[in-house]
């Protein structure tokens, strides 16, 4: 698991001398086998040998034989053992092959799975309890639950005496509803303690439709807000089934929030006097103006560029000369990764797009600006 930390750490870290390999290996057993992904990342190194230092492939390497343990769905390595700078990171969710050289660590693709898999809870809930679990980048982080007093169920039939057992019945079915309720409220209350105070991004709901239907009335309306979907599903689920239903949960939330935000980024552009940047070029000077508010990225987009060797300015085009300090300017291979650094040591948002047609039509790139 990768903090906010860790992931700044990346950010700041850079090399003049140098260079950092950056790799990413998808190793998820559902889709290949271990023999499969160790001829990949082979077959990537290669690909690589003429940029990247002979001690830091052979670290790599080194890792996947003896270190890991293959039990993950990916791993994100970066490398530079001549400042002595090593990071790996298994993780619990896929992740797409990619590798790369130079004067910093390659953290795109790692900033697209950070966007994709944030902190959620999952609440089972049923009229006797609750079982609570917070999953962060594909990972269980903790659990918690609550079990009240059984709810018995009183049989209810006919005779001779009907309208006696009638009427014991229906005190008996309020009691049970009593308990229930009861059961419910402690299980709202632990939920208030458990994903209250932005502990959680969303929440889904795991139960019957109408056990939830009650239990979601309970809650406080910041945390009725934060209920994204249910999902049919029992206490007695393994926390393997609750994470693998939920994601699907998640995975389609978050596509609906990106079609939202580009749809927003493209009026903010298009409108007049509206306030966002579309293509490489608006959305480049945009963030190194400090106007921008959220970088939309489509997912994959890499884009060449030129970078001045004296302050740090980037432009999407070729160009000898720095406009700003007249420093020498030199093409950088990925412009893109660069700007998301630059955005993220700014403290703006990047939020990163699958799948958006709308976004790589209009360029592949925008902001929403913040004026």
């Amino acid at each position: 698991m990768i903090s906010e930390k860790e992931l700044q750490e990346l950010v700041d870290f850079h090399t003049k001398e140098g260079s950092v390999l950056s790799l990413y290996l998808s190793v998820d057993p559902t889709q290949h086998t271990k023999d499969e992904y160790r001829l990949a990342l082979k077959s990537m190194l290669k690909g690589v040998a003429n940029e990247a230092t002979a001690k830091d492939l052979a670290e790599v390497e080194k890792y996947f034989d003896f270190q890991y343990d293959w039990q993950g769905k990916g791993v994100v390595i970066f490398s530079c053992l001549e400042e002595d700078f090593w990071r790996a990171y298994p993780l619990a969710v896929p992740i797409e092959n990619h590798v790369f050289v130079a004067d910093s660590p390659y953290i795109k693709p790692l900033t697209d799975v950070l966007d994709e898999y944030e902190r959620y809870g999952v609440i089972l809930v049923d009229r006797e309890g609750a079982r609570l679990f917070l999953f962060n980048q594909g990972e269980l982080e903790e659990t918690d639950g609550t079990l009240g007093e059984e709810v018995k169920r009183t049989k209810r039939g006919g005779g001779s005496a009907a309208g006696r057992r009638g009427g014991l019945t229906a005190r008996a079915s309020r009691h049970e509803e009593e308990i229930a309720q009861r059961n419910l409220k402690e299980a709202a209350e632990l939920a208030v303690r458990f994903c209250g105070g932005g502990r959680c991004s969303h929440i889904i709901l795991g139960g019957t439709d109408e056990t939830l239907t009650q239990f979601q009335g309970m809650l406080p309306k910041d945390l009725q807000e934060q209920v994204v979907g249910s999902i049919p599903l029992d206490m007695a689920a393994s926390e393997m089934e609750v994470l693998d239903r939920s994601l699907e949960v998640i995975q389609e939330v978050e596509r609906e929030r990106e079609e939202e935000l580009v749809e927003q980024l493209i009026t903010a552009a298009t409108s007049r006097g509206g306030h966002g940047a579309l293509g490489l070029d608006d959305t480049l000077a945009a963030v190194q103006e400090g106007r921008a508010h959220i970088l939309v990225v489509a997912e994959g987009y890499v884009a060449t560029g030129y970078g001045c060797q004296n302050c740090g300015h980037i432009a999407a085009h070729e160009m000898q000369e720095c406009p700003f300090c007249s420093g020498e300017m030199a093409p950088i291979e990925d412009a893109v990764n660069t700007i998301v650094r630059k955005a993220i040591e700014s403290g703006m948002e990047v939020e990163v797009v699958k799948g958006s047609a709308a976004l790589e039509k209009a360029g592949s790139i925008g902001a929403i600006l913040r004026y």
